[in-house]
């Protein structure tokens, strides 16, 4: 996990121990709550467009059984996918049940941006290594200029869109993907650096 001003460069990473996500009615907005492990916070709050698209990124990558597919694109599956989705949702819901979601989020003793960051921005970054295992983080951009990296694991992509639908349904909203507002995702390998929008 880093932030960052964007006129500053360097970058330190510092261990994500608690996320929080909460709706907040009278803000008509999510709040994520990121503890860090020198005992600060991130807070930062997410509009219904930025939430959709954090899901647009993540969902396929949860596997989790809502987020997937729907009823139709299912019938349609060849057998063999059929059967790899299938074992890729038990992992998936596995996962879900070994996270904690009974200890209540601990607030840190300083917030790094007091009050909270707005998102205006998000993208997933995903970073193709020859012979290891692809890394992938989540980077965000609030209005006032800086820069959030949260690195992700399987567990913590599970646990973001667990939250997301749980937050989402309790404030009405819609995670399915909007097609006039496509979420971005950038792949970067060690030959050369590609971003699709």
């Amino acid at each position: 996990m880093s932030t960052e001003p964007s006129e500053q460069s360097p970058i330190t990473d510092i261990a994500v121990q608690q996320l929080n996500l909460s709706y907040s009615q009278e803000q008509d907005r999510l709040l994520l709550k990121v503890g860090l492990s020198d005992q600060t916070e991130i807070l930062l709050w997410l509009t219904q467009r930025i939430a959709r698209m954090i899901w647009q990124l993540l969902s396929a990558e949860s596997h989790l059984p809502a987020a997937v597919i729907n009823q139709a694109e299912q019938s349609n599956l060849a057998p063999q996918r059929a059967v790899q989705q299938f074992k890729q949702e038990v992992k998936a819901v596995e996962t879900l049940q070994k996270l904690d979601f009974e200890t209540a989020y601990q607030p840190r003793k300083e917030a790094l941006h007091p009050g909270g960051m707005l998102l205006k921005e998000v993208q997933l970054h995903k970073q193709e290594t020859t012979g290891q295992a692809v890394t992938q983080a989540l980077e965000m951009q609030s209005v006032d200029g800086f820069h959030v990296r949260l690195n992700l694991t399987g567990e913590t992509i599970v646990a973001i869109c667990n939250m997301l639908q749980l937050s989402a349904k309790e404030a009405a909203w819609t995670l399915s993907p909007a097609a006039s507002a496509p979420a971005s995702i950038a792949i970067t390998s060690n030959d050369k650096k590609q971003v699709l929008h």
